[in-house]
């Protein structure tokens, strides 16, 4: 049987905490990311009349420091009055048009009104949209902590065989991939109220959306936040920044001290130390930009101190008269 030295006692007791409390967190992690809910989508689809069209909602890209995020929208047919599927496009049987809501498009007419013409196959289109002005989400300085809404508002119609204009029948849905950094939640909320959010057990709220589905209009809001694994990276850094300030700062008290001889092995760790801090801030996932919150409250004074800490050492080197390393 294999005897630990009591002086190696705490040592292994602190690895086996460090992996113990690690395993915990990368369990949990996982158990959120696979725990999303459909139950709304789901409640929907079971009242929703079969002869919909369903206009599936991506968000590809996040840009936190515009406020904006890259959408991609593409309509499926779930019947075939309104057009036929294929693998990655679809065919319309009608004239369609659906109108998206957004700062930026790709409409022909610049007016973000896309047309799909009957018996042309066609795909999917972009589109950049914004964040609700007066929105009470933070923002970039608030990283790995920030948070943002986009509102997608949608309306559609068809022109039927008399070539009047209708209200197309429409089911909004998310199918979001991974995207790096962030996770990303569809919440669908009301045309005439935005800040209402739907929820699958408030049958009442769940009616007055599906009629107006049946309208032709929708609205659904996008919440994006940084994933657990961005928040866990992001704390660790800040443990070994915190760490490297401790060590500097200890060793230039123990030196100033006279506790420890100011010798060059100590110099160079310090400015090693001092110069791995600027390394250490270039590693947050997602590249933040310099002066977000905790640049002020931990990057910042952690690479000053230290860096008034190895100078204070090196001044105390190069006095010491015994020159000895």
């Amino acid at each position: 049987m294999l005897k630990i030295p009591k002086s190696m006692e705490r040592i292994a007791l602190s690895f086996l905490a460090i992996i113990l409390a690690y395993t915990f967190i990368i369990i949990g992690i996982s158990i959120r990311a696979d725990g999303t809910s459909n139950e709304v989508a789901d409640a929907i689809s079971k009242q929703v009349d079969p002869k919909h069209m369903g206009i599936f909602v991506q968000i590809t890209e996040i840009q936190p420091l515009k406020g904006e995020a890259t959408a991609r929208i593409l309509p499926w047919p779930n019947d075939e009055y309104f057009g036929f599927r294929y693998r990655s496009g679809w065919m319309p049987q009608k004239d369609i048009s659906i109108h998206v809501d957004s700062v930026l498009g790709s409409s022909p007419t610049d007016d973000n009104l896309y047309k799909f013409d009957k018996e042309i196959p066609v795909g999917g289109f972009d589109v950049a949209v914004d964040q609700a002005p007066g929105s009470t989400t933070s923002n970039i300085s608030g990283y790995p902590f920030d948070t943002y809404k986009f509102e997608v508002p949608i309306s559609a119609t068809y022109v039927d065989e008399s070539n009047d204009i209708k209200d197309l029948n429409i089911f909004p849905q998310d199918y979001t991939k991974e995207i790096d950094t962030f996770k990303v939640k569809m919440n669908h909320v009301l045309w005439t109220d935005s800040e209402k959010i739907i929820e699958a057990g408030d049958k009442e709220a769940l009616n007055l959306l599906i009629e107006e589905f049946k309208q032709g209009i929708s609205s659904s809001v996008f919440t994006v936040q940084r994933n657990d694994s961005t928040k866990l990276l992001t704390f660790i850094i800040l443990i070994l920044m915190l760490t490297a300030l401790a060590s500097v700062t200890t060793m230039a008290f123990m030196v100033s001290a006279g506790r420890r001889p100011p010798t060059l092995s100590a110099l160079i760790w310090s400015a090693a130390l001092t110069f791995s801090l600027i390394s250490l801030r270039d590693l947050f996932p997602g590249n933040p930009p310099i002066g977000i919150l905790i640049d002020k409250i931990i990057y910042f004074p952690a690479l000053l101190i230290t860096l008034v800490c190895s100078l204070w050492i090196l001044l105390i080197w190069t006095r010491r008269e015994d020159y000895v390393n």
